[in-house]
Formats: structure tokens, sequence, C-alpha cells
């Protein structure tokens, strides 16, 4: 028998523990590379590239079908030849049409089939009233933060000279900062991003979050954080958040642009059923949903803040959302609606649109 020291059985064991989790999750991937829901999980075809200008962007001229969370079937994706989920457009503006790009994120973006996101199904909505008057552009990508929908703003967006353009951003700024350590958030982000890689993490994420808490949550109940740690959420303030979304209102005005903010609408409320409580889809720092209604409302309160500072319009989508008591049908995780509720989100858009004056058509 090899008479080891504590440290070398420490490293020993570590490495078992390594090839033992690497067996484990090749053997997860190789069971699902074999079934085509678990190819689409697999992302062995990504339609998001790199880009140098503005972080990552949408691969151009990209089609391949992708399970809906909406219809349960294989639905085509189609991204555009620059990149934009959907139909073709032209670079140079056509002045008899009013111009609007909708940036934001995975919401914005939207699920499949094509005709499911807000802004497919806000043009369809100005197509029967006002044909050949308006053209909408999805400019939504998915995992955008304010910062990236900034730069592709300044890099991108601004060629296709805009006569409006709405920004729905905020879920990924949110869920990127622990409150409690804000100065920590790209290092603790990262690490979170590269465990999310990984199906063994996904796993014990699911299993934590989406079947033991719903069924511990009487118990759980009594394990609630300390009432320091709320007050240290109820004083965070989202600095880079607020921070770009007023760059991004400095921008559209330098460029005579009308923007319009639109504030975060989720599953999240007060009193949610078990079936609400498994679609939550959990940041890194907490599995607390009273928490995460609180950062919900601190965003949503920052973007008001931001919409009369700089004189913008908001649309109050979280409280079209609110004040339907069955929301929960409405949405297949946090804050990702089903077709139905990206239907809510194009006809609140339509209706403030027009009744603001932002736009006039005749």
């Amino acid at each position: 028998m090899f008479n080891l020291s504590a440290g070398k059985k420490i490293i020993f064991s570590l490495i078992v523990l390594f090839f033992f989790l690497l067996i484990a999750e090749l053997g997860i991937r190789g069971v699902l590379f074999f079934f085509s829901f678990g190819k689409k999980q697999l992302d062995l075809d990504p339609y998001r590239e790199p880009n140098s200008k503005f972080g990552w962007g949408l691969k151009a001229n990209y089609r391949q079908t992708s399970l809906s969370p909406d219809t349960g079937q294989e639905e085509l994706l189609t991204i555009n030849s620059k990149g934009f989920r959907g139909e073709e457009f032209d670079t140079e503006k056509d002045f008899k049409k009013t111009r609007i790009i909708m940036m934001g994120d995975s919401v914005t973006f939207g699920i499949t089939p094509e005709a499911c996101p807000y802004p497919a199904q806000l043009q369809s909505l100005f197509n029967q009233k006002y044909p050949h008057k308006v053209e909408v552009i999805n400019a939504g990508v998915g995992g955008y933060s304010s910062e990236y929908v900034l730069k592709r703003l300044k890099y991108d967006i601004l060629q296709y000279k805009p006569d409006i353009i709405t920004v729905y951003v905020g879920w990924n700024d949110l869920y990127a900062i622990n409150p409690q350590s804000p100065w920590q958030y790209k290092n603790l982000t990262n690490v979170a991003k590269f465990l999310n890689h990984f199906y063994l993490y996904k796993a014990y994420r699911k299993i934590i979050f989406q079947w033991l808490k719903p069924k511990l949550g009487g118990l759980l109940d009594n394990l609630k954080d300390t009432p320091y740690v709320y007050a240290q959420y109820q004083k965070f303030i989202p600095e880079k958040y607020i921070g770009n979304l007023k760059e991004i209102a400095k921008v559209c005005r330098d460029n005579n642009i009308k923007l319009v903010l639109i504030n975060l609408a989720s599953i999240l409320k007060e009193k949610m059923s078990n079936e609400g409580i498994k679609k939550v889809h959990y940041p890194y720092f907490t599995s607390d949903i009273q928490k995460l209604i609180l950062l919900q409302n601190i965003y949503n309160r920052s973007i008001k803040k931001i919409a009369e500072e700089e004189e913008v319009p908001l649309i109050d989508l979280a409280a079209v959302f609110d004040s339907i008591p069955t929301k929960e049908n409405l949405f297949f995780d946090t804050m990702h609606p089903y077709c139905s509720g990206q239907k809510i989100i194009a006809e609140t858009i339509y209706k403030n649109l027009l009744d603001f004056g932002i736009i006039t058509l005749k």
C-alpha cells in the first residue's frame, strides 16, 4: 500500500472526481446527440457569431429548424442577410414608410415560428390598418445586455436611419449583477456562463430550483435571508445599466431618432402556483423569488426615472401583464413569453405608439 500525504490524497481525489464528471458529461452529450431535441439543445449549429465592433450578433443568412416552446414542433428560424431576425429589408430607407427598429435581448428576438416575435406581430398589426406605411425591423439578440444594445446602436443600427427605436432590455443586466457585491459581477458572471455550458450543471440547477425547491417551499420559507440582506437589495442602484440607457437616449437624440423605452414584464408575482414556480429561471446569486421581484421593480423604477429625465416615452408593459390574473400561462420561463404573450406586447406597443403620437399615420 502506498502511504500518500494528505495533499496528494486531495489531488488524487480531485483528479478522480474530474474524470468522473467528464465521463458523465460526455455520456449525457452522447445520448442527446442521437435525438433531434438533444441536437438542438447541444447548439451544434449556433446562430450567433462574434462581432469585433459590438461583441456578437446573428449569423447572416441562417436557416435552421428550432423546437418551439409554443407549438412543441420544429419550426423554421430565419435570419436575413444583414444579421436580423426575419425578412430582408433594404439598407436605404423607403421615405414613404416609417422605419421602426426594435432593439433588445432574447425576448425581442423571440421564439419560433417566425410570426411569433412581437416585432413580427407589430408589423402585421400595422399592415392590417396602414399597409405599406410602416416597416418594423427586429434587432433583438439573445444574451444582449444594455451594454451590447448601446454598442450595436452606435456601430450598426444608425446606418439604417430608423425613425423610431424601441428598447426592451434589462434582464441580462439584472441576472449578471449580484446586488450584494456588484463590483464582482464580471468574474462571477463569466464563471456562471462557463458552468452553464455543462449539462451536469444544468441538471443540478433544474433539480434544485425547479423540482426540489417548489416541493420544499414551506420548509425553505423558514430559511429566508435576514432583513439586512433584503436591505442591501433595496439600496441597490444599477448604475451601469442606468448609464447605458442614458447614453442610448443621447445617441438617439443626437441622430434625430425617436426613442421609446419599454419596462420589464415577467411571470413573477407575490403568490405563484407551483407550476409557475417551476418555470422560474434563477440568476447565479439567488433562488429567492421575492428578491427577483424586488430587483425587477428596481430596474423598472430606473427605466421610469430615465424616461422622465430624458423626456422619452415609456411603455409600461409590466403593468399590462400584472393586470392579467392568468399571466403565468403567458410565459414559459421568468421573462420569455409564449406567442400569446408576444401578441400582448405587440398590441400594447401598437396602441402606445399611436396614442402617444410617436407615430402619425393616415
